[in-house]
């Protein structure tokens, strides 16, 4: 869903924004994805010229990430699609932040994050605690899956580390 084009000031305040509204509300099972787990792994930064943040998350959340949205201001988008699915759910750009994806997936017990809108399956995102692994970006917490760079890889090509404009090699994997 390509939108605006933004710097990386206004991501990286967006994805600041919205971690710190996760870890108030002690939201559980979400991890940053796709190009956000990109730019964070390879600069971290988000990608300078991205439109979205990326998050995956247990769509058990749904309900209460649309509610917490709604009372920071935010406006929901039912465009490109999306109308009532409950597999997506999406921002709208302000001002001061730009759109987030919220890719609400099918969590199951092997730590399996089903992405039913992109199609794409996140498997064994969990360590051997059955956690997501934990990392501390500009004094907050943030979540990645376990394995990432093999899901990078899987996802973006083994050149990920290298900027290359596009959103990876065709066809895409559907298991990372």
């Amino acid at each position: 869903m390509a939108g605006n084009r933004w710097n990386m000031n206004v991501l990286n305040n967006t994805l600041l924004f919205i971690i710190k509204l996760l870890n108030e509300h002690n939201v559980k099972n979400w991890f940053i994805g796709y190009g956000t787990l990109l730019g964070m792994v390879r600069n971290n930064s988000c990608i300078d010229g991205d439109d979205d943040i990326d998050i995956i998350i247990d769509g058990e959340n749904y309900d209460m990430i649309k509610e917490i949205l709604i009372a920071k201001g935010l406006l929901i988008e039912y465009g490109y699609g999306i109308e009532d699915s409950r597999k997506i759910l999406k921002t709208k750009d302000t001002d001061e932040y730009c759109s987030v994806d919220f890719y609400m997936a099918k969590l199951d017990d092997e730590g399996n994050y089903n992405d039913e809108w992109e199609q794409v399956i996140w498997s064994k995102c969990h360590d051997a605690s059955n956690n997501l692994i934990q990392h501390i970006w500009n004094n907050n917490k943030l979540y990645v899956p376990f394995n990432y760079q093999e899901k990078l890889i899987n996802r973006y090509g083994v050149n990920w580390m290298t900027p290359m404009n596009t959103k990876g090699p065709t066809p895409r994997k559907k298991v990372l």
